[in-house]
Formats: structure tokens, sequence, C-alpha cells
């Protein structure tokens, strides 16, 4: 018997930003109050459904998650707001495994991340680039 879990946060879980993950907007949520550093939330659209932890919540309101690896079923245990406990997240997870706060330089996403420096690893695990000239070296 398959049950449908309600979802928490409606997202599309492929689609990513500049940050390489999923997004959303924190006014989509059921309920936003839930939805802050560091929670479980399951997540989803349609069909598709994850337990996901937020990473950060900007200050326009877009959301930024990770997904867990699993079914729901799998990760209920992190649920904990659907069973008895509805304490703050804060109050449950220990302080080190929640993000700095944004002030001092936790995981704001304002700033472009720098380009990640090719190396022959990269190359050879994503492929050859082929779509790029070879540009000629700087002292020729």
């Amino acid at each position: 018997m398959t049950t449908t879990t309600a979802i928490d946060l409606p997202i599309d879980l492929q689609t990513m930003d500049e940050t390489g993950l999923p997004w959303t907007f924190l006014d989509e949520a059921a309920d936003p109050s839930r939805i802050v550093p560091g929670a479980h939330v399951v997540a989803g659209s349609g069909s598709v459904r994850a337990v996901v932890v937020v990473v950060d919540v900007t200050d326009e309101g877009i959301v930024h998650v990770c997904d867990v690896p699993g079914s729901v079923e799998d990760n209920a245990h992190l649920l904990e707001y659907r069973n008895e406990s509805r304490a703050a997240v804060s109050e449950r997870l220990p302080e080190v495994l929640l993000p700095a706060p944004a002030e001092t330089g936790g995981t704001r996403r304002d700033a472009t991340a720098p380009p990640e420096v090719g190396s022959p690893e990269t190359a050879r695990r994503n492929g050859p680039r082929r779509h790029r000239p070879e540009q000629p070296d700087a002292d020729s």
C-alpha cells in the first residue's frame, strides 16, 4: 500500500541556480515558519517527493535545499515535526550543524563563486571540452 506524503515545500528538484542547488520561493511553502536553515522537510512536485535539508533562505525569500538520499519513508525519522515534536529546528540540532548567520558570512549566496580551476582530473571526469578552442600560452 502506497501513501502520499504531503509536500511542505513545492519545488522542482531538478531545477538548480548558480549555486548548484535546487531552489524555490519561501512563500510557496505550506508553513513558511518551518523553512529555516537546517530543517528537514518534504519537498517535491507532482508525484515526486524527497526529504531535503534547507540550506539557506535569502532576504529575497529564495530557499535553497539539498536532498537527502533515500525515500521519504527511509528518512521519516528526520521529520520530527510530523510526529509529536514541534520544537524549533535550532533546539533539535546541535549548533555546530546550523549554518552561520548571514552577517558573519554564513550561507548567503550574494557573491558569485570563483570559477573552478580546470585540471586533468576534472577534464577527464567531465569529458573533453570541445566547444572551447585551445588558448595559446601567455608566454608565446
